[in-house]
């Protein structure tokens, strides 16, 4: 199961948004397999509340189309050769983006895509888990920047697959360090 909860504060305050996957076992014991939070400062609007609205889920058939999509435009991204080609994943003519501080920029993820294209400094570790329910798709990655690590997660919203709409979060992280505590 994926959530994305957002706590909006009034008065200027700090906002968290946080975007778990969770899984349950074989005895519907809940646990949560991958969790992405971040604080911000709210400067203008936090523009990501979902629970504000009710957005149809889509044909459930659409479900294995759409996470395919969507893996293809992160691999082409990740691989360098998707920038000149966004327009096969993106439907400007209706795309929002609810990523705080771009709110309803059809150009934001051009930005999602450059930052996260091959280049000196950076090195996308890739795809975590994607996970998606018919127009749905969420994507959990880390990568590391100039030194700085961080674990993400992107939801994706297609239609006539394309991707209509984009929520995100990006957590700072310690760098993953290997325990050795394997026995000789």
């Amino acid at each position: 199961m994926f959530i994305k909860a957002v706590n909006e504060s009034d008065g200027g305050g700090a906002s968290w948004l946080t975007m778990s996957l969770i899984r349950a076992d074989e005895r519907g014991l809940m646990s949560v397999r991958r969790q992405i939070s971040a604080r911000y400062v709210q400067k203008d609007c936090l523009c990501s509340s979902l629970a504000a609205c009710t957005l149809p889920n889509g044909p459930h058939e659409e479900t294995e189309t759409n996470k395919l999509k969507v893996r293809d435009f992160i691999r082409a991204v990740t691989a360098g050769d998707g920038l000149d080609r966004l327009d096969d994943f993106i439907d400007r003519t209706v795309f929002v983006s609810h990523t705080p501080g771009g709110c309803i920029d059809p150009d934001r993820l051009d930005e999602f895509a450059a930052r996260r294209s091959p280049r000196s400094g950076l090195r996308y570790h890739g795809v975590d888990d994607l996970v998606g329910e018919g127009s749905f798709v969420a994507v959990f990655s880390a990568y590391d920047q100039e030194g700085n690590h961080a674990r993400t997660c992107d939801l994706f919203r297609l239609a006539d697959g394309r991707i209509v709409e984009h929520w995100d979060v990006v957590e700072p992280v310690a760098a993953h360090t290997v325990a050795n505590n394997d026995e000789a």
